[in-house]
């Protein structure tokens, strides 16, 4: 029985995890973080994260997402949160004071310290509370501008992955690795085309031409030739003629010759 009551008890307190302050909320979407960051009011995004000693056991780990800390931002109750959860508040100008304590042990508790600047046009900042089994490990990291920059890009960009991404981004600032897309190879289709086949074109239009050309010298040699053959064969008939008017001549004379030759007998 008594097991049962511990058990019970410490399942009611974790149902009843939650922020009681009007200045903290619970992000629990990649598109609430974005909201968040995209405010320009000086506000800031608390993320309570395994340390990387918690981080490198798997033991350690489980037992750490068990744990349920007490939030007191600036003498302020702002609840119970669990490890791995992201709240954004409304800090304070200049240096606030975030005290942890150990919902299941009052005695331990641990307290850190962040810098904001609080007023109208600036950026949200980027906490990185890194907890730990171990109280005296727990620190608070302010991360840049630059790399809440990165992480803002990287939610713009996709929001796929839950509040793990969100988680991810965080503990690696900003730095994520982008698939690259492949090109797809149609394999039926083979490769590029290949640049013989312009070359071949272009050779056959070159062979095309020569041929043509040839065809037209031929064309023209034989066109003078027959010309050559039409002038010679076109010469005897005027030969002829020349020797048809002597021999009219000639027998013109030797008739009138032989006239001559009666006459004169």
């Amino acid at each position: 029985m008594l097991r049962i009551t511990v058990g019970l008890a410490i399942v009611s307190i974790v149902l009843s995890a939650g922020l009681n302050a009007d200045s903290a909320q619970r992000l629990e979407s990649q598109a609430s973080v974005l909201d968040a960051l995209s405010k320009t009011r000086g506000e800031a995004v608390l993320a309570f994260i395994d340390s990387s000693a918690d981080q490198s056991s798997a033991v350690r780990s489980l037992h750490g997402s068990l744990s349920i800390y007490l939030l007191e931002l600036n003498g302020t109750d702002l609840g119970q949160v669990r490890r791995n959860t992201v709240i954004h508040v409304r800090p304070r100008l200049g240096l606030n004071r975030l005290k942890l304590t150990n919902a299941f042990d009052k005695n331990q508790s641990t307290e850190v310290t962040f810098p904001a600047m609080r007023s109208a046009g600036v950026s949200t900042s980027i906490i990185d509370i890194q907890t730990s089994r171990q109280f005296s490990w727990i620190q608070a990291i302010t991360l840049s501008s630059a790399e809440v920059q990165l992480i803002e890009d990287a939610l713009e960009r996709s929001q796929h992955g839950g509040m793990r991404r969100v988680l991810t981004l965080i503990r690696a600032r900003g730095k994520e690795i982008v698939p690259q897309k492949k090109d797809h190879v149609n394999w039926r289709s083979g490769g590029p085309a290949d640049d013989s086949s312009d070359n071949g074109s272009d050779s056959g239009s070159l062979s095309s031409g020569e041929s043509f050309s040839e065809a037209a010298v031929v064309e023209s040699n034989n066109s003078s030739v027959s010309g050559q053959e039409s002038v010679d064969t076109s010469e005897p008939p005027a030969a002829s003629a020349d020797e048809a008017v002597s021999e009219t001549v000639e027998s013109e004379s030797s008739s009138s010759v032989s006239a001559d030759r009666r006459s004169y007998y």
